[in-house]
């Protein structure tokens, strides 16, 4: 039987399930029974078909099946917490299985500093009494963002609780609660013995907690394409799997009853590692191979495999729409197909870990440039260089070291410090290559027909790889003619875009222009920090920046790496406050900023930073105008000075995709007034509301000079200021203006071409 055809027709089986297109599906998985029927692999036909049709009841039985008991809002009830909870700065979180077997996200707000003494007691493995309130995950307000709401519901998690109480925890008198109680001690071990700066790579390698790793390492690693190497992979659990059957068989133990107690103890290891679905993924296979050792059945290791992806979807279907889950199986089937390739290096273990690494980079080509939107050409040597040091050196040191410090073996301390200067060493490098990497290219998230077309340049590569030379250039030209479709795909794009991203309580706007002709920001967004004297222990570890995840990720996706002009209104910190990390990111031609922009000490470090970068800095006034190419911007304000940033607002009016704009920054009644009395004509269609939809800016008498059609307003979900106002919405459903709001519709989009366009919206 074929066993891999059987994985695809499961895999088509969700797909066309999931899309509702089980024709389309029944059709494909149809003509791949027909081709082997021909060739007299008749049970195979057979069994694909049976396949499919099993997992579209599976996936039909799933979706009905996959409805919460609970309900939105209050809840008062015990579980148990899976996952070591990390309580940073003033914020604890962790995951609780509520009574009813049900998993949900667990948050609090840490309100004192006796309440955090508290909460660091509490373990996983603990059932606990909570007292909170039960919210649905929202959906990703920044186009192509992660989804972390698919991603729960995935797991079987619908519910996030925000917790205003957790008390009476106490362990729970079960296996499972014990082993997540030897966790959370295991992780503490590691925070106590291995320095901060080693410390999370430690626990990621022995138990799959990523939690202690600096942003900074992270996202370097994710960079240079070696990010998978900060999970547990099939390559620890082999190790440790071998490590356990090499020390029984040592001890006189026979190679099957070996394998009968790995089989019966290696489980354990799934809780130990945090049960992710790659450590649960590679502890399956290995389940899976050591029930063939102790049956004595011969498996082909890629009948295994698929055996493994069938079973696997089997009990989570939605787990093929995961990135972690499809890397892990395109990289697995990858390297089973290519033994014909690597026999051919003639054994030489330099080649075929180079031939092994080409082909991985080669198959996750397009998942890569659809989930990620960016790949570095560095990581072809970075991964032939990485992969074996951490699979042969810093994962075997960070669990010999750590099992070391737990029995006190002598030496312990001298193994950890060695470990350690390994991790920061690798850390280092890791870090200066993505700083420093010349290779990253940043085309942008492909539509689906050249998602298609790299799929296909993939398969003809596959099949390529061992049929000589000049088909294996063929291949290669193949994927490099459509990495240059993806480039040029933007300056063949009639459209653009004017983009209202949701930073929460800030304002971020982006204008692309028609042709890729040009980028322009205007105001970057930020976060306010509430600190008081004396509360240092609000202080988290490491302070996330706001760019990362809204506007950086936004213009990766659109292929953007330059940005023409960055406007910056005024010097409050929720417009300006990420200028710093988007200048660190992408490169930025010039800055503009109104007269007196410059107030205080942040304001200068903005001009300083932009000077030491080769970034020029423009100053401008009311009734200048700024001429781009294909957009011209009109400066309405600031024509006089006040002692208030808001009032000082850089106020821009131009013309594009058939509307005119008018984008006010915070800009409030006085200057409202005193810009009207300064120009006769300011009929608009768009407005930009000012200062987050204050009742002290939009003005009635603004409202009616400018006449516009539509309004935007930047506000914050739940923000402490009210905004925005009553008033304000008052007013503007008085005037039947069309209003978007960011709390409330998430980002907001204005796709246009020549002179027409629609408003689109990212609703959380």
């Amino acid at each position: 039987m074929n066993y891999v055809l059987c994985a695809a027709a499961s895999a088509i089986a969700i797909l066309s399930s999931k899309y509702s297109a089980e024709w389309a599906g029944f059709l494909a998985v149809s003509a791949g029974s027909l081709l082997h029927f021909l060739k007299k692999r008749e049970m195979a036909a057979i069994w694909a078909l049976a396949v499919f049709f099993l997992f579209l009841y599976l996936s039909s039985y799933h979706e009905s099946h996959s409805n919460s008991m609970l309900k939105e809002g209050g809840f008062s009830g015990r579980g148990m917490l899976t996952v070591h909870p990390d309580v940073d700065g003033d914020r604890f979180k962790s995951f609780i299985k509520l009574e009813n077997g049900e998993t949900a996200v667990l948050r609090q707000f840490i309100e004192s500093e006796e309440m955090k003494q508290k909460l660091l007691k509490v373990k996983s493995g603990m059932s606990c009494r909570t007292e909170g309130k039960l919210e649905a995950p929202l959906n990703p307000t920044i186009p192509n963002s992660f989804h972390y709401k698919a991603y729960l519901e995935s797991q079987g998690i619908y519910w996030v609780m925000t917790a205003s109480e957790i008390t009476d925890c106490k362990m729970e008198p079960s296996l499972e609660a014990a082993l997540l109680s030897w966790r959370s001690s295991g992780l503490e071990r590691i925070l106590n013995t291995f320095p901060p700066e080693s410390a999370g790579i430690a626990q990621a390698l022995v138990f799959g907690e990523r939690e202690w790793i600096s942003q900074e390492t992270e996202h370097a690693y994710q960079r240079i394409g070696i990010i998978h190497l900060l999970a547990i992979s099939g390559m620890q659990v082999a190790m440790i799997a071998f490590a356990g059957r090499y020390i029984l068989i040592r001890a006189g133990v026979s190679r099957e009853v070996s394998a009968l107690i790995l089989f019966i103890f290696l489980p354990a290891y799934l809780i130990l590692a945090g049960g992710s679905p790659s450590v649960t993924r590679a502890v399956l296979a290995a389940e899976l191979y050591l029930l063939c050792v102790i049956l004595k059945w011969k498996l082909h290791p890629l009948s295994l495999l698929s055996v493994l992806f069938i079973m696997w979807l089997g009990f989570y279907p939605l787990h093929l729409f995961l990135t972690g889950f499809q890397l892990t199986f395109i990289i697995s089937f990858t390297i089973l197909l290519s033994f014909p390739l690597l026999n051919a290096c003639g054994g030489n273990m330099h080649k075929q870990n180079f031939a092994l690494t080409v082909l991985s980079m080669i198959c996750t080509l397009p998942l890569i440039l659809h989930s990620f939107w960016e790949i570095s050409l560095l990581s072809l040597p970075v991964n032939f260089f990485y992969v074996p040091l951490y699979s042969f050196v810093i994962m075997p040191a960070s669990l010999i070291s750590f099992t070391m410090s737990l029995f006190q073996i002598p030496l312990w301390k001298e193994a950890v410090s060695a470990a350690h200067t390994a991790i920061v060493w690798t850390n280092q490098l890791a870090e200066f290559l993505s700083v420093k990497d010349p290779f990253l290219l940043r085309p942008g998230k492909p539509p689906g027909w050249l998602l298609a077309g790299y799929s296909g340049g993939v398969l003809f590569s596959l099949w390529s790889s061992d049929k000589g030379f000049w088909k294996r250039i063929i291949a290669l030209a193949v994927l490099s003619s459509l990495g240059m479709v993806h480039f040029m795909l933007p300056y063949a794009n009639p459209g653009g875009a004017v983009t209202f991203l949701d930073v929460g309580q800030g304002d971020c706007i982006v204008i692309e222009l028609p042709y890729r002709k040009g980028v322009y920001v205007i105001d970057t967004g930020g976060k306010f920090t509430f600190e008081k004297a004396g509360e240092e222990w609000r202080t988290t570890r490491e302070e996330a920046k706001l760019a990362e995840y809204t506007l950086l990720t936004y213009l990766a996706s659109q292929g953007i790496s330059r940005i023409d002009a960055v406007f910056l209104t005024h010097g409050d910190h929720d417009h300006t406050g990420e200028y710093e990390t988007l200048a660190e990111a992408v490169t930025i031609s010039k800055l503009i900023i109104p007269q007196g922009f410059v107030r205080d000490d942040s304001d200068r470090r903005i001009i300083d930073e932009s000077s030491r970068r080769g970034i020029s800095v423009q100053t401008v006034k009311g009734g200048e105008l700024i001429m781009e190419e294909g957009i011209h911007f009109q400066v309405l304000w600031p024509l006089q000075w006040s002692d208030s940033k808001n009032e000082d607002s850089l106020v821009l009016r131009f013309t594009l995709g058939g509307q005119r704009w008018l984008l006010t920054g915070d800009l409030e009644k006085e200057g409202e007034e005193a810009m009207l009395r300064a120009y006769r004509d300011i009929e608009i269609d768009v407005l930009k509301a000012g200062h987050h939809g204050s009742r002290f800016s939009t003005t009635p008498n603004l409202l009616n000079r400018t006449t516009p059609s539509h309004a935007v307003l930047s506000a914050g979900r739940k923000n402490r200021y009210g905004h925005p106002h009553k008033e304000v919405l008052d007013r503007l459903k008085k005037q039947n203006v069309n209003v978007y709001r960011t709390d409330e519709h998430g980002t907001i989009q204005y796709l246009f071409k020549g002179e027409s366009g629609t408003f689109k919206t990212f609703s959380p």
